[in-house]
């Protein structure tokens, strides 16, 4: 049985890691779990850790200076890395500092399940003493493999997971860091890929899909027009006025008015 440690600047992807795998069956006796290259160097000083599954991106240090620091420390220890980052240069760090793989987030648990497995059933291989284990290269990415794991984020509908958010939270005040730690992304990366299926920036989107339906709302002459603003996520009325005024042409009286 081998012990792992779990690396994430957000406790909540830790914990949910921690939760979603089934390590005695994967072959882990003992995970460890922390929050930041400081804490995670501590514990691997301490303890004999054989697996190390750490986010790339983290203040303070990153996946790829914590596996750097690993190497340069002589620690045998194999690392499969979580990462909203599926970038070609990201990866050509990690092939060099020989991490064993990687999985991207929103994370498929069922399959970095099967990654460790794997990755287990190979340690037991080498410490039986079976030299005869797939390739000289088998705990490490090559550059193929890394361009076919860039084109999995594509299957991943990042435009109808945005879009989806803002319907279910319209009445609600939030924002783009707020939505990309709901769905588990790195801000940036989902602003840019929004942008690229979409054309419009999920700021715009997001006043976009207010202001439609916004206008949807006015119909109704019953509900007063500072309800249909905070109905849209507006609590300033004189705001939303401004707003609806500027993306619409017209005010949102202007605009009822016309529809009658």
């Amino acid at each position: 049985m081998y012990n792992a440690l779990i690396v994430d600047d957000e406790p909540r992807s830790v914990d949910a890691v921690e939760t979603n795998i089934e390590w005695i069956k994967c072959g882990i006796r003992q995970v460890y779990k922390a929050l930041n290259m400081e804490s995670a160097i501590a514990i691997i000083k301490q303890h004999k850790i054989d697996i190390l599954i750490c986010d790339i991106e983290m203040p303070g240090g990153s996946g790829l200076n914590l596996l750097d620091w690993i190497r340069d420390s002589k620690y045998e220890i194999n690392c499969i890395f979580v990462t909203c980052h599926p970038e070609f240069d990201y990866m050509r760090k990690a092939i060099q500092l020989k991490c064993y793989d990687y999985v991207l987030k929103p994370i498929d648990y069922s399959e970095l399940s099967r990654i460790i497995a794997m990755l287990v059933k190979k340690l037991e291989a080498l410490s039986s003493g079976d030299k005869d284990i797939e390739a000289v290269n088998w705990g490490r990415l090559t550059d193929y493999q890394i361009r076919e794991r860039e084109n999995e984020i594509c299957d991943q509908d990042v435009e109808q997971k945005v879009k989806k958010y803002i319907r279910d939270h319209m009445v609600d005040s939030f924002t783009v860091p707020d939505i990309a730690r709901e769905l588990n992304f790195n801000p940036q990366y989902l602003m840019r890929a929004f942008k690229n299926k979409t054309g419009l920036s999920i700021v715009d989107y997001i006043t976009q899909a207010r202001m439609e339906t916004a206008t949807h709302i006015l119909k109704d002459t019953r509900i007063p027009i500072k309800d249909v603003a905070f109905m849209v996520g507006y609590s300033d009325y004189a705001y939303f006025t401004r707003v609806f005024k500027k993306e619409c042409g017209m005010s949102p009286t202007e605009y009822r008015s016309s529809k009658q």
